[in-house]
């Protein structure tokens, strides 16, 4: 999902997330998941906001990714977020 400059900040974007979150619980979805990169802190703000978790934190090396992690220019690792649906939020 991305909104282009022009249209940011009128929350055209939590409303596409918020119809997202909607048509996968009426779809007999629980839960949901997402990504965003580091390059997306609006992105990583909005998800907060709208009650979304973070999966991990990405400054704190996961063991079973190190390998992963060692390829990875610093500041590349992205950010993951998942939220059960039906959350009040």
């Amino acid at each position: 999902m991305w909104t282009s400059a022009a249209h940011r900040r009128r929350g055209l974007a939590r409303r596409v997330l918020a119809e997202l979150e909607t048509r996968a619980a009426a779809g007999g979805y629980t839960r949901m998941y997402l990504t965003t990169g580091p390059r997306q802190p609006e992105a990583k703000a909005l998800y907060l906001a709208a009650g979304w978790t973070p999966l991990f934190d990405p400054a704190v090396p996961r063991p079973t990714d190190l390998a992963t992690l060692r390829t990875l220019p610093p500041g590349q690792l992205g950010y993951a977020f998942e939220k059960p649906l039906g959350d009040p939020r």
